[in-house]
C-alpha cells in the first residue's frame, strides 16, 4: 500500500516532441509584423470547444484601415497537439484536412502564407494603409 504523502505523479519537466500549433502560429504573426514594418499584423485567438480542442483563427489586421481584418486561415488542434485540422479562407467546410505532424502543419503554413493569393492580400493592405 502506498502512503498518501508519496507522489504518484511522473515528471512532468519535459516538452512535447513537437511544437504546438498555436505556438509556432504566435511565432508567425510576430514575424509577419516584423515583415511590413508592423503596417500588417497578424492576431492569433484560441478559444476551447466542449470536445477538448481548441479552435485557432489567424487573422490579419490593417490599423490604418479602421481596424480591417481578414481571416487568413482557422484550425482546430486537439489538446494533445496533432492531427490539426484546417480550413482556410477559400473553404467554409472541414473536409479531411489532416495535417499528422509539426513537419505537415509547418509546409502548409508556408504554402498558405507564400501563395499567390495570400500576398496580393497583404501586398493590397499594404498599399492602401500608406495611403
Amino acid at each position: 500500500m502506498t502512503d498518501s504523502s508519496d507522489d504518484l505523479w511522473p515528471d512532468l519537466t519535459g516538452e512535447p516532441s513537437q511544437k504546438p500549433p498555436l505556438l509556432i502560429l504566435r511565432e508567425q504573426a510576430a514575424k509577419l509584423g516584423a515583415k511590413t514594418s508592423n503596417i500588417i499584423e497578424a492576431e492569433v485567438e484560441a478559444y476551447p470547444d466542449n470536445k477538448g480542442r481548441l479552435h485557432i483563427r489567424f487573422t490579419l489586421k490593417a490599423p490604418a484601415l479602421n481596424g480591417y481584418e481578414y481571416t487568413l486561415l482557422k484550425i482546430i488542434q486537439p489538446i494533445d497537439l496533432y492531427p490539426v485540422c484546417f480550413s482556410d479562407s477559400d473553404a467554409d467546410f472541414w473536409d479531411d484536412n489532416n495535417l499528422k505532424n509539426e513537419q505537415e502543419f509547418k509546409q502548409y503554413l508556408e504554402d498558405v502564407f507564400k501563395s499567390e493569393h495570400t500576398v496580393n492580400i497583404i501586398r493590397s493592405l499594404v498599399a492602401q494603409s500608406k495611403n
